[in-house]
């Protein structure tokens, strides 16, 4: 078979990759839904910690994970590379792992179904780094965007250490809360500071290689190093809850400082772009409603990201790192901050702006008008429930109108998903 017969076959599959993650996505959403129906209302039929389980797991498996390696497929076939027969067959191990966990978890919580399938998940890990470091090599990419892709398939390995410690924890019933948590903090910090980060910024710098922007500036380079040398010494900003020594706090705090150091290059070096050129961000022929779509998801990535940066860095305050970790809505609202606004936006605007998935049009458009809405009205929700939190008033409202987001960000996934992305895969798959 040919180098262009390969594209075509490779371009149809990844599209076909595209809808089932979206349709994972979907999944996430109605997880998140039943979640917020249960904070609002009596559901006894449903264990909240085993869905809140199964909800984050699935998010990070089936949905970020899913996606970055879709992505990352994507820009290995653009730059002459080809999935060739090893990646679907790594493609299909994660999802059964994906889904593996999500029955699991929802059934049992941490038994020891769940943790077979967590386990097979983290081989999946293993496995998808070394193969993509191998053909990462081979492939014609700017030295930035190979910097930032390595550095997400290293700390995609290094946060599994999280889950080995936490089941060390677990097996020997050491009962030390400290560790218990400190391992959770591990794992999160790395895939969320790590592997879901340093992924969605080697596919920005793709992007932006592949619509003629310059990567050669050094500025680019500055910012991914400055991230990368920061990323370890940041985990401190996690230990920060339990009252860590001096050395620990002056650790964590000059990493805070590294990142913001960072997120200003990285700005200075978009300041054009991201204010009159998203043009440069989506395939030649794109259509005008189209470019206002990925231009918006992007520039919304961006804030979000920027937000992320700022939150990192004052949590390392003392008063501030305080309230951070006292309240339950302050550590929700980050961590949703950065699944959906920073990385799931970005996604959304990869898909849409490289053609992996359907163009907003028609009642897809609302579909994803209704996530994007919800995402924003869940974090100022989250907001001013932490507000008043740390003022001493129970806002007793919160749960229905976290509810009512909920019930956007559901309705957003699977109105874009029906409308836009079933056409896509049903025409993928007749063209294969």
């Amino acid at each position: 078979m040919n180098k262009t017969l390969y594209l075509r076959a490779d371009g149809r599959r990844l599209r076909r990759w595209t809808a089932l993650c979206l349709f994972n996505l979907a999944i996430v959403a109605a997880l998140g839904l039943l979640l917020r129906y249960k904070g609002a209302f009596y559901l006894p039929v449903v264990n909240y910690k085993y869905l809140l389980n199964a909800h984050s797991h699935f998010a990070f498996s089936g949905w970020i994970t899913t996606a970055l390696f879709v992505g990352m497929l994507h820009i290995l076939v653009k730059s002459g590379g080809n999935i060739g027969k090893l990646y679907p067959s790594l493609f299909w191990f994660n999802q059964l792992a994906s889904l593996g966990m999500l029955v699991s978890f929802m059934m049992q919580g941490y038994g020891a179904v769940a943790i077979f399938f967590s386990a097979l998940s983290v081989v999946f890990s293993y496995c998808f780094a070394i193969c993509y470091w191998r053909d990462l090599g081979r492939c014609l990419l700017p030295a930035v965007v190979k910097l930032c892709l390595r550095m997400a398939l290293i700390f995609l390995v290094v946060s599994s250490a999280g889950p080995y410690l936490l089941a060390y924890s677990m097996a020997h019933r050491l009962g030390n809360m400290t560790f218990y948590y400190n391992s959770i903090y591990l794992y999160l910090h790395f895939q969320y500071n790590g592997w879901f980060s340093f992924g969605v910024m080697g596919l920005f710098f793709w992007l932006l290689h592949e619509r003629g922007v310059p990567l050669s500036a050094i500025g680019f380079r500055w910012f991914a190093g400055l991230m990368g040398a920061a990323c370890v010494p940041a985990y401190g900003l996690s230990l920060l809850w339990m009252g860590p020594p001096v050395w620990v706090r002056v650790v964590a705090a000059s990493a805070g400082l590294l990142q913001v150091t960072a997120l200003v290059v990285l700005l200075l070096g978009l300041r054009g772009l991201l204010f009159r050129g998203e043009r440069l961000l989506l395939r030649p022929g794109a259509r005008k409603r189209e470019v206002g779509w990925v231009g918006l998801l992007l520039r919304l990535s961006v804030l979000a990201f920027v937000v992320k940066i700022g939150l990192q860095a004052l949590s390392a305050v003392p008063a501030l790192g305080t309230f951070a970790f006292g309240f339950r809505p302050v550590i929700i609202g980050y961590l949703h901050l950065v699944v959906l606004g920073f990385v799931s936006f970005f996604l959304l605007g990869f898909f849409i702006g490289t053609g992996l998935s359907a163009k907003p049009e028609g009642p897809a458009r609302w579909g994803l008008s209704c996530f994007i809405v919800g995402v924003v009205g869940n974090e100022l929700f989250l907001l001013v429930q932490s507000g008043l939190a740390m003022a001493g008033v129970a806002w007793r409202a919160a749960p229905y109108y976290l509810l009512g987001v909920a019930v956007l960000l559901f309705a957003g996934t699977a109105g874009y998903l029906v409308k836009g992305q079933v056409t896509k895969f049903i025409s993928a798959v007749d063209g294969g």
